[in-house]
């Protein structure tokens, strides 16, 4: 395990210099190569994430508006969605259906193109693998990653509404003032933070496992297992320790640090 993270450690840190050295987002090529994953990743796999951001957001509202409305709380309804939707839902479940789809298709077709030998043959004729074939995945998946965790977020928005007002009767005016005063900038940066980083370290693990088999046609699933494994890992562990880190600073900013 500490060697394979060595190894990844290092992978990074090559990722970096061939970006800085080979300028790579200069050659129309490799951009091309960008939009076709941002289309694959992106367009392809919106229509999981709508549905993915309707159902949670009915499911959330469903549950919540009824006990709200016993508490005398119903108006807070759009704090819940920016708290929970927003702030915590939106970037890790489009993760997760970008693991599933995108992060396994990235490792499968690398490893198959290294089992094929043309990854060699890339080599041979003097061209960056890591400028060619990753970063332009790396690029692309994590535009498309945090465009379609803006769409989780804006439609479970629109959804939201449109359930309080079915099942409670809640006017817009108070839903939108409600998830506004809630809404803050932290909240607004861990979405960000979360779909930004983590959809970049998801793709890179992708590309990794992708390229580290030695070219056997047996290990093209072995490479794209590892690579969803690791990487539902990494967001679930990553998912906790920010949620967690930021509990305990909303607790301590307010004066509840004692209960921990």
């Amino acid at each position: 395990m500490g060697a394979t993270n060595s190894a990844i450690l290092s992978y990074f840190l090559a990722l970096g210099r061939a970006w800085s050295s080979d300028r790579p987002l200069k050659n129309k090529n490799i951009r091309k190569i960008i939009l076709r994953q941002i289309l694959f990743t992106g367009a392809q796999a919106l229509r999981i994430v709508v549905v993915a951001a309707v159902v949670l957001s009915i499911v959330l509202i469903a549950q919540s508006s009824a006990q709200l409305q016993r508490l005398g709380g119903a108006n807070s309804i759009g704090s819940i969605v920016s708290g929970f939707l927003i702030r915590e839902a939106a970037a890790f479940v489009t993760l997760i259906v970008v693991v599933a789809r995108s992060v396994s298709a990235v490792a499968s077709e690398l490893s198959t193109m290294k089992a094929n030998g043309e990854i060699d043959s890339l080599r041979a004729a003097g061209v960056s693998v890591l400028s060619y074939l990753v970063i332009p995945r790396v690029v692309g998946g994590t535009l498309s990653t945090v465009l379609l965790a803006m769409h989780f977020a804006w439609i479970s928005v629109l959804v939201g509404f449109a359930a309080s007002s079915v099942l409670i009767d809640l006017s817009w005016s108070i839903y939108w003032d409600s998830l506004l005063s809630s809404l803050t900038v932290v909240d607004l940066s861990l979405f960000f933070f979360k779909a930004i980083v983590l959809s970049f370290v998801i793709f890179t693990m992708a590309t990794f496992y992708g390229l580290r088999t030695t070219g056997a046609a047996f290990e093209v699933p072995q490479a794209t297992t590892k690579a969803v494994v690791w990487s539902l890992m990494f967001c679930l562990i990553a998912q906790t320790i920010i949620s967690v880190l930021y509990f305990w600073h909303l607790m301590m900013s307010r004066g509840l640090g004692g209960v921990l």
